[in-house]
């Protein structure tokens, strides 16, 4: 974030982390490839290709867990705002604004180095 914001002429120590935009939790599954995870634990990888939306890994949490605490941040905003964050968070904001329903979210392709702006119900994508 220091490095984008000096590159913008800002403030580098400018800005705020706030935890509720973490990336989702994969518990005990963290640090594995989906291939490692296909031979290592291939009944929970099951389940997941069934419901990736209401799936927990083991220790975990869902998209729709990720889905609840980026609504409650959302909600509390008074202003524009710019974030940094992962996919799984953009996904779990891109269902509570209802853009696509929450089974379609964790498919969705959320591209690095891309900008997205929500406006409403209304998402921009800007390569």
């Amino acid at each position: 974030m220091e490095l984008a914001r000096a590159a913008l002429a800002l403030r580098v120590d400018g800005y705020r982390r706030e935890p509720r935009l973490a990336e989702i939790a994969f518990g005990e599954w963290e640090g594995f490839t989906i291939a490692q995870l296909h031979v290592r634990d291939p009944q929970h990888i099951a389940q997941r290709e069934h419901d990736k939306w209401h799936f927990v890994p083991p220790g975990g949490e869902s998209y729709q867990m990720v889905s609840a605490r980026i609504a409650e941040w959302y909600e509390s905003l008074a202003t524009d705002t710019v974030v940094t964050a992962h996919g799984g968070t953009a996904r779990g904001l891109i269902a509570h604004l209802g853009i696509v329903k929450p089974a379609a979210a964790p498919l969705l392709d959320i591209a690095q180095g891309v900008v997205y702006v929500f406006e409403g119900e209304r998402l921009t994508r800007h390569a």
